[in-house]
Formats: C-alpha cells, structure tokens, sequence
C-alpha cells in the first residue's frame, strides 16, 4: 500500500503553483543478494520552473533491512534547473552487506564460492553545465570506501587474497559528458540519454589503489504503442573499462537488479565488461504493465580482447504495477535467467534503466 502527498507553494498570484510529489512507501524488496527485504521508501519529484523545457527533477530515500541481516541507506538526487541549464546528480549509501564470493576473473564460479561482509560508503555526485539542447559538459566525484571486511569461513575468499580484500578507499575525479533527452526520469518513453566518465584514482596511501576507469552508459527509448500507449523500446550498452591495480569490490561485475538480471552481482568479475539489453515495457490494463528482456555481455581480461572469454546472455520477464500516475512510477516484479543455471527473482521501484 501507499501514500501519495502533493504539496504546493506560492510564489505570487499570478504564478501558477508548483507542486511537489511525494510517495512515501513501505518496502517489500527481493533480490538473489539480498532474498527478502523491508524498510521505507520516500520517493519525490518536482519542477524547477512551471514550463515546458525544465525537466522534472527526481529524488529518494530509503532505508532496508534484508533476510540476509543486511543493512542499507541509500538516498540519490537528480535535479534539474530552470530550463534545464545545469544539471545535479548525487548519490550517498552506506552498506553493510554479507554476500557470496565467486572469485576473480574465472569461469568456473562455483568452485570459488564462499561468503564475507563487509561495510560500504559510496559518495558518488555530477555536476553538469548546458552546452546546447541537449549535450551537457561537467565533472564527476567519487568515493568509496569498503572496510571491516570480514570471511568468516577462512576459505576461498582468504585463499584468493584479492586486490583490497583487507579493505580499502577510492577517491576520484574526472571529468565527464552527458546527453540527455528522456522526457521522464522514472519511466522514460522517447529520447536519449548517454554519459561518458573517465575516472582516474590516485594511490594516495597503503589503503588507496591508484587505476583509471572508464565507464559509458548509453541508452534509448523508442515508443512503439503496441498494446497501449505507454508501450515502449527501451534499449541500453553499457561499457566498463579498468586499467591498473584494481580492487576487487571495484572490478567491473555482472549481475544485480540493473544490469545483467539473472545472475547474482559478482558471479563474474572482471576487469571489463561490455554489455547489451534490449527491452520492450507495455501497458496492459489499467495499472499493471509487463514487460520482457534479452540481452548479453563480454568480459575479457583487457579492454581490446573482447573474445578471450566467453559470452554471458540473460533473459526474462516482469510485471510492472504503477503507484504514481502522474510519474509513472512503478513498482516491478523480474524474473532473470543466465548461463549456468544462473537465475534471480527482482522485486523494485523504477525501472532497471
């Protein structure tokens, strides 16, 4: 169940309101990483300037605690100036999170298997100046910081001594290059939107790992209006590239509830990865929508060789029920599938990308 609160504030006489959306949810979440999760969820969105050309800014909160006995705090933040002339993204989580280690850079993943925890704090923030309509030109800062990681077993985890397995600090900044043309953040239908983020980490100390990172996100939404007019394509590549001392929380993964779904986050680890997914999302009656997938990645140990291991395709199908018709925000329900019997069940706010 849910809450949907529209609050109003007045400029002058003339103006008209501009109204502030707020959805305060309890939360019921799944993931393979986590099994079941609870906690509260405040999602809102609200306009800069009452007009055509600023886009509707987005931000959330939450707070879970998993079957897993994990703990999670996340808040993010995109916001949008009038006429969309600067743009503000920000991310802050802390994290404590027990989960399966499959090992590093290997195909057979199973026979790595073991459990650790660990404690996680991710600052992530953008900062973006208009160039023209769409092309914005700005900045990127980074932190994270993975601590008290602990592998209770003494098995594959502290066999593997991976790069960063007694903890470790990243802080980076880089610039960075977005083009932006979605006309919603929540449940986009037509437009684009694509960033590109070179991201150096000096070594500052013992506990810092210096390595550059380079990651592309590129996506596009095609409206088809097959079933219903909320139908749409909804296609994605996303590229990443690391070079240097890489730890290995850091490392480019599959998995997790956005990219790949159907394998469990870390099932393979990389230092690259070059994914694919394609996406068709359509209303079925009212409120509730479906939606299936396929896409597929390659993780090759450099950035050039693209072949050297082999190729990870996944596929599934969701429902989507929408809580806020003004946003179409959704709540959806994935089922993944991957190779080697992998597979997760997903269940989220917002779409996977």
């Amino acid at each position: 169940m849910f809450i949907s609160v529209t609050l109003k504030a007045q400029h002058d006489t003339t103006a008209q309101p501009k109204k502030i959306r707020i959805t305060p949810l309890p939360v019921i979440y799944y993931s393979p990483e986590t099994r079941f999760g609870f906690g509260a969820l405040v999602a809102g969105s609200f306009n800069a300037a009452n007009d055509s050309l600023t886009t509707a800014s987005y931000a959330q909160t939450y707070i879970l605690y998993t079957a897993n006995n994990q703990y999670d705090w996340g808040n993010k933040l995109r916001y949008y100036s009038p006429q969309n002339k600067f743009i503000f993204e920000g991310k802050f989580s802390f994290t404590y999170f027990p989960e399966f280690y499959y090992g590093i850079e290997t195909e057979t993943p199973l026979l790595k298997k073991d459990t650790i925890a660990y404690n996680k704090l991710t600052t992530d923030l953008r900062f973006y100046w208009r160039l023209n309509k769409n092309l914005y030109a700005g900045f990127a800062v980074r932190h994270n910081k993975i601590y008290d990681i602990d592998s209770p077993t003494g098995g594959q985890f502290q066999i593997d001594q991976p790069r960063g397995y007694q903890g470790y600090n990243l802080i980076g900044f880089a610039p960075a290059l977005t083009y932006e043309s979605r006309d919603s953040q929540t449940y986009p239908q037509r437009g684009i939107f694509a960033e590109v983020v070179l991201m150096p980490y000096p070594k500052w100390s013992d506990r810092y790992y210096g390595f550059f990172n380079l990651r592309i996100d590129a996506r596009k939404y095609i409206p088809l209006k097959i079933i219903s007019d909320r139908d749409v394509l909804a296609l994605q590549a996303f590229i990443n590239i690391n070079s240097g001392d890489v730890p290995f929380k850091d490392m480019a993964d599959i998995g997790g509830g956005n990219v790949m779904r159907g394998y469990y986050t870390g099932y393979y680890r990389y230092n690259n990865l070059y994914a694919l997914q394609a996406e068709y999302r359509a209303g079925l009656w009212r409120f509730i929508g479906i939606d299936v997938w396929i896409g597929g990645a390659l993780t090759p140990k450099s950035w050039y060789r693209v072949g050297d291991n082999s190729f990870k395709p996944n596929a599934g199908i969701g429902l989507r029920f929408m809580i806020n018709k003004k946003d179409q925000l959704n709540i959806r329900v994935d089922q993944g599938f991957g190779k080697q019997q992998q597979q997760g069940f997903y269940l989220d706010i917002a779409e996977a990308y």
